[in-house]
């Protein structure tokens, strides 16, 4: 019975000392929502890739905080909105766009749909990422 205490007592000992010696280098991204996101395209992506409309242009918004807008293209037509922002909170309302009539107008409506409901934002790195409460909605780079 000693020598399965020792034994256990050893054992514990240094899976504890390789446990606490044991360190990670990875860096994590800390999100930020103190840096500022005006004024520059950003660019819808999914799957790390960016999401084209009608004739292959990109689906970008640019956000205007001092004049709390944001316009861009949506996939078909281009559009404006009212901006909402501080501390981590933003929202976006009254969207009003052009009408032309495309072939893809269910994704650029889902789309639009998804801006509506946005009520959070986080930066990290070159990403912008948009989310209601913690659902991600949508995600954004920029250049």
């Amino acid at each position: 019975m000693k020598i399965t205490t020792i034994f256990c007592s050893i054992f514990f000992a240094a899976f504890v000392a390789v446990s606490c010696s044991t360190s990670t280098n990875t860096a994590k991204i800390k999100p930020r929502t103190d840096v500022s996101i005006s004024n520059q395209n950003w660019y819808l992506v999914t799957d790390s890739e960016v999401v084209k409309g009608l004739y292959n242009k990109e689906v970008y918004l640019v956000i205007n905080e001092t004049n709390s807008t944001v316009s861009g293209f949506s996939g078909c037509n281009n559009f404006n909105a009212t901006l909402s922002k501080s501390n981590g909170t933003i929202s976006f309302a009254n969207i009003s766009e052009t009408k032309m009539a495309c072939p893809n107008l269910k994704e650029e409506q889902a789309f639009l749909s998804m801006l509506k409901n946005v009520n959070r934002y986080e930066v990290v790195g070159k990403e912008l990422h948009l989310y209601k409460d913690n659902i991600l909605l949508l995600t954004f780079k920029t250049t």
